[in-house]
């Protein structure tokens, strides 16, 4: 039988089932061959050049080293992702968390155009929350609205806000973690892989 806790664990066949098994399994599934690049980002733990900034704005675009889609007027935040390399931020303490986060994820980039129409768009929390993630030194989740959309089929929903991420998000993960029985970089990273799968998961059955 499932342990008893507050997070709901299920199988594709959604069957419920214990949180170690619903890790490896949706962990298993993820396929992205972005985990040597982001063990190398986060190995640095928080100290990242001028140039690794770069690469974890590739990272997060899913971009590779040679795709041409890296340029200015693309919809892949590049001009917000050269800031961070021309002025590299650093992480700061808790009590400047929210204005950190404030301050980058309502930065704005143009993204093309739509007829006469100058395509602007915000860098955003889950942008926002990857800079820290790598800052902090992965002390600090990213949230996206695959990671929300699992956390509100784990039966724990969290909102996309800032405040939602800090008081909300954050501790959500780590009782999480715990209740999976993983804990630093690597346990965290494959509970992040679990997270994305079982939020991209399209034949989850509806409310």
């Amino acid at each position: 039988m499932p342990t008893m806790n507050r997070f709901k664990f299920l199988y594709p066949e959604w069957r419920e089932v214990e949180p170690r098994a619903w890790l490896d399994h949706w962990a298993g599934l993820y396929d992205g061959g972005d985990n040597d690049e982001y063990s190398a980002l986060i190995g640095k733990q928080g100290k990242l050049s001028s140039e690794d900034f770069e690469q974890v704005g590739r990272w997060k675009e899913g971009l590779k080293p040679n795709n041409g889609s890296w340029k200015s007027g693309t919809p892949k935040a590049y001009d917000i992702w050269m800031q961070a390399k021309a002025d590299p931020p650093e992480c700061p303490e808790q009590s400047g968390l929210a204005a950190f986060l404030d301050r980058w994820s309502e930065r704005r980039f143009v993204a093309g155009k739509k007829g006469d129409l100058v395509l602007n768009y915000r860098f955003g929390l889950s942008r926002a929350t990857t800079l820290l993630h790598f800052t902090s030194g992965g002390l600090y989740p990213i949230l996206d609205s695959r990671v929300a959309t699992a956390m509100n089929r784990l039966g724990s929903p969290v909102e996309e806000t800032i405040d939602g991420y800090l008081n909300s998000f954050c501790p959500v993960v780590s009782e999480l973690a715990a209740v999976c029985g993983v804990s630093g970089i690597q346990g965290l990273r494959k509970l992040d892989n679990a997270l994305f799968k079982y939020g991209a998961e399209t034949s989850f059955p509806k409310a």
